[in-house]
Formats: structure tokens, sequence, C-alpha cells
């Protein structure tokens, strides 16, 4: 089997080194594959330019970037996979304290405000952030007004909440907190909402 030159070896890192791939573990593993290829392609009398481009042709036929946004696609599958799980997990864990908040309240058990609080930190603080990250990393389109419109709906609905159990519990600021969470939903959220909605029936 031909060895290739240092210099060859080189002229392969530099052209991965062009490309968008910001890990250096699947840089090394690309450069390493590209230089095993031409190598046995060379054994078959073939020169180093001939090589290259063979390889290239088989390996990255659509360019180098497209290895990398392959890459990201897969690591943002992952972990949508992984914020599914966790969401079903922390619905389950909620859902159990609302149940049980609301049995207390009706029962005039003691501790039914501590489960309402705790039901809210779990929904504002945990559920709600997943759901917000798992719609924002499962959207791929480059439009600002997409991920505006999940950003705006995320804020929007916490600080609805958040007024909504300030009011349960007869805490101060409730009816001002429950005026700006209204406020981002109608000039924030539905805006850009249904202007997506707009603009997915006009395509």
């Amino acid at each position: 089997m031909n060895k290739l030159t240092d210099e060859q070896i080189d002229f392969v890192v530099s052209q991965v080194d062009k490309s968008r791939i910001n890990s250096r573990e699947l840089k090394e593993d690309l450069i390493d594959h590209f230089c095993c290829f031409i190598e046995d392609y060379m054994s078959e009398e073939k020169n180093f330019d001939e090589s290259y481009i063979k390889a290239y042709e088989i390996i990255c036929p659509n360019g180098f970037d497209e290895i990398h946004e392959e890459t990201i696609m897969l690591l943002t599958l992952k972990m949508i996979k992984l914020m599914k799980k966790l969401l079903f997990i922390i619905g389950f864990i909620a859902a159990f304290f609302i149940t049980t908040s609301f049995l207390f309240k009706a029962l005039h058990l003691p501790g039914a405000n501590a489960f309402i609080i705790s039901a809210s930190f779990i929904i504002i603080l945990v559920l709600l952030p997943l759901i917000f990250l798992y719609f924002y990393k499962k959207e791929f389109s480059n439009y600002i007004s997409y991920k505006l419109k999940y950003v705006f709906g995320f804020l929007g609905v916490a600080l609805f909440l958040t007024a909504s159990v300030m009011k349960v519990l007869h805490w101060p600021g409730s009816a001002l907190l429950l005026v700006l969470s209204i406020i981002v939903i109608n000039f924030g959220f539905l805006p850009f909402l249904f202007y997506r909605m707009y603009k997915k029936s006009m395509a």
C-alpha cells in the first residue's frame, strides 16, 4: 500500500480545516478516513490528485459542510429525544403535585398551599423551560419569527401561570403580573404566531 507523504497529508488537513466542522474528533476521523481511502486507491496505480478527487466524491460529494450540518442535526435529534424523556418524567411529577394540591384544597387539609407552590415551581421553572427548549431545538427554520414565537410564548405563559398562582395564594403584585403576561401574549406571541400561520398559508 502506498503511504502518503507529509505534504499530501498536510493538504488533506488544510482542506478539512477550511470547512465549518468544529469538532476536533470529527476532523481527525475525517482526515484519517480520507487518508486511508486515498492510500487504498493509490495502490491501484492512481496518483494522489485522482485519489483525492475520488475520495471526495464518495465521502462528501456535497462538500465538507454537509457532514458538519448532518452532525449538528444528529446531535440535535439526540437532545430532542432526551428532552422528550425528561418532559414525560417532569410532566408526571407536575401532574401528581397539581392533583394532590386540588385534593388537599378541597378537603381543607394542611399543606395544600405547599403543594400548590411546589407544583407551580415544577411547572414554571422546570417543565415550561423544557417544553420551550424542546420546540426551540426542534425548529430547524432560520427565520427569526419562528424562534421569537416560542420565546414570547414561553414568557407569556410563565408570567400568566405565576400571576395565577399568586392570585390563588393572595400574594401582592398578582394583578400587575397578570397584565404584563397578557401584554406579552397579545403583542409578542400572537403577532408572530399568526404571521407565521399567514406566511405558511400563502406558500
